[in-house]
């Protein structure tokens, strides 16, 4: 069962990543990715837009039960920061969805702003702003729960090795300014996924360093 939770994380996280190339997906190169998905915004239908964002809650759900399996991992050992962490990063998830949700309206602007003119830079920055904030609301409860298995991994009070360390979501997202390196055709592909390829890696790695304890 443990296995199981463990990968419906990794299912969820995946299903973001699909909802992100939805969005604005594209082959490029990752230090052209904002050119090419204002292109991409601009020439793809709205029903590629909105399926993009309905998956949003669906794959929240999915990241939830992600979330009982690292619980497992920790309650045994840190009983009160299993719950912490636990709690910590099902919110995340959860905001995270309508973070996901709120890319349609800021992309439809996008999309329509040639339509709109003189309208639109208003529109668009109150858009921009308003998903941000969201995008903030979730940042701190993924920081508390990033910092939190940081330190109970490396002080030993989890079932995780160590070495998971590396696969710490928040480890792993000090890396994202590279994807921005990466040539075309997979570099716009990890720009725009960078956040969600980071998560599905964690719960991944969550699932193989416990899966001889799980069952």
């Amino acid at each position: 069962m443990n296995r199981a939770t463990g990968l419906g994380g990794v299912a969820g996280a995946l299903l973001f990543f699909a909802g992100d190339m939805l969005f604005y997906g594209y082959w490029g190169s990752g230090a052209q990715f904002h050119d090419g998905m204002l292109q991409v915004l601009r020439e793809s239908s709205c029903l590629r837009l909105f399926v993009g964002g309905l998956v949003g809650p669906i794959a929240a759900c999915l990241c939830v039960i992600g979330c009982w399996h690292v619980r497992g991992n920790v309650i045994t050992r840190s009983p009160f920061f299993g719950r912490v962490a636990f709690l910590a990063l099902a919110a995340t998830m959860i905001i995270g969805s309508a973070v996901h949700a709120l890319w349609v309206p800021r992309g439809l602007a996008m999309k329509y702003s040639d339509a709109l003119r003189g309208v639109a830079p208003e529109l668009i920055a109150a858009l921009k702003d308003y998903w941000y904030f969201a995008y903030q609301m979730a940042e701190v409860p993924a920081y508390v729960a990033a910092i939190l298995l940081l330190i109970l991994v490396l002080w030993g009070k989890t079932r995780y090795p160590r070495w998971t360390v590396f696969a710490n979501f928040g480890v792993l997202s000090l890396m994202a300014p590279l994807a921005e390196r990466v040539p075309s055709p997979l570099g716009a592909v990890l720009v725009g996924g960078f956040t969600n390829l980071s998560i599905a890696a964690f719960f991944f790695i969550s699932v193989l360093s416990t899966w001889k304890d799980a069952t």
